[in-house]
């Protein structure tokens, strides 16, 4: 029996600063002749001397909604039964009201809402990045090629189907 793991590929996403302009794009090839993106109307590509500076981000969608501040006025730890067998607090009050339940549970949801929206925010910001300064040299560019393969989305591809077709042959048993 053969055990299947594959990598899991992931876009990365590009900023390239040439001496005329900045493009942002998916890292999709990386050769030592030239740099490609993949922006949303085509590929374009770079040669390293024309390149000032990479910065390569890593694109995060999954965040987890976060509770801040929790509102549950029925949790049983706050609750106790008094003598005319009415909910009440530990501390003595009533339960709450329907309309202060309501009121309570919208402005923990706003609140929550909120920060949970900049939180999400300074975490897309804040992401995985590498900066690279290749400086229009290629010397200096051919020494982080290396490091750029492993963002590059090709390679990733390629190296997924690497290790299909050797997964796959180990399970037929050759």
């Amino acid at each position: 029996m053969a055990l299947h793991v594959s990598a899991q590929v992931k876009p990365y996403l590009a900023v390239v600063r040439t001496s005329g302009e900045t493009i942002k794009g998916i890292l999709y090839q990386v050769s030592p002749d030239s740099i490609c993106l993949k922006t949303d109307q085509s590929r374009i590509s770079f040669c390293p001397t024309k390149v000032k500076t990479i910065k390569i981000k890593e694109i995060s969608k999954n965040s987890k909604y976060l509770t801040y501040l929790g509102q549950d006025a029925y949790q049983a730890r706050y609750l106790k039964v008094s003598r005319k067998m009415k909910p009440v607090r530990k501390w003595g009050e009533e339960t709450p009201t329907i309309e202060e339940e309501l009121s309570g549970r919208i402005i923990t949801g706003v609140y929550n809402a909120a920060l949970n929206g900049l939180a999400s925010s300074f975490r897309v910001m804040n992401g995985h990045s590498k900066f690279l300064n290749v400086n229009y040299d290629k010397e200096s560019y051919n020494r982080e090629l290396d490091n750029l393969n492993v963002y590059a989305l090709e390679k990733q591809l390629s190296n997924q189907a690497v290790d299909n077709s050797s997964s796959q042959s180990l399970a037929k048993g050759n």
